[in-house]
């Protein structure tokens, strides 16, 4: 009786990642703890893709996006997996979207949906009728749980609202969390922000400044 064949054992498996920016990074260590063996490309010099200590740049000087929101739970769990502590990386502040007059939303501390109400309520340069017209919209917004046709933009969504309000809060959160115009930004995606940001859990609007450069908040020791 003739012995059966040994069985191979099989090794770790061999993954290429291309591209070193955040995401990239992120699914690298993923992979790692994994027990996977990751090879990652980047035709850059440094890791961190558009977030990240500029080429060539001095002490100090960064490529990209410096702000953070608390609603990035994920982002903020991965610093920490990697040796990243956001609680000294990152200055928390309250979210203000202001202008120079100081015209716009001020978000207090607490309850995401009591503070929401507060904020608007207190933004005494609009008109009562504007802010009961947000507070309307955000209602149905949050009765219709963040969804609306596909298709629509940003502008067909809140198109409606008071033109105080669209020009001074509207249109710049639009453009800072999307980086498109009221009238081409998904309205959906849009609708998405706004669920994650400003309804879904306490703090989740608080912006996140770094105090060390970008490559020091992820990139540096994702890639270590």
């Amino acid at each position: 009786m003739s012995a059966a064949p040994p069985v191979a054992t099989p090794g770790p498996r061999r993954i290429a990642v291309v591209g070193a920016g955040w995401a990239g990074l992120a699914a690298a260590v993923h992979l790692v703890q994994a027990g996977a063996q990751v090879q990652v490309f980047e035709m850059a010099r440094r890791p961190g893709g558009r977030a990240r200590q500029a080429d060539g740049a001095a002490a100090g000087f960064d490529n990209g996006q410096h702000i953070l929101i608390g609603a990035y739970s994920a982002t903020l769990a991965l610093m920490r997996r990697v040796g990243a502590d956001p609680d000294t990386l990152l200055l928390r502040q309250p979210l203000a979207l202001v202008d120079r007059a100081g015209h716009g939303l001020r978000l207090p501390p607490g309850a995401p949906l009591p503070a929401f109400a507060r904020a608007v309520l207190g933004a005494r340069h609009w008109p009562l009728a504007d802010r009961l017209a947000l507070l309307a919209a955000a209602s149905a917004w949050l009765l219709r749980r963040f969804r609306c046709p596909p298709g629509w933009s940003v502008q067909t969504l809140c198109g409606g609202l008071p033109m105080a309000v669209q020009q001074q809060l509207i249109e710049p959160l639009c453009l800072a969390a999307l980086n498109t115009p009221m009238d081409q930004a998904s309205a959906q995606v849009f609708l998405r922000v706004l669920n994650d940001a400003l309804f879904c859990g306490r703090g989740g609007a608080d912006l996140l400044l770094p105090r060390a450069p970008l490559s020091a908040l992820l990139p540096d020791p994702a890639w270590q």
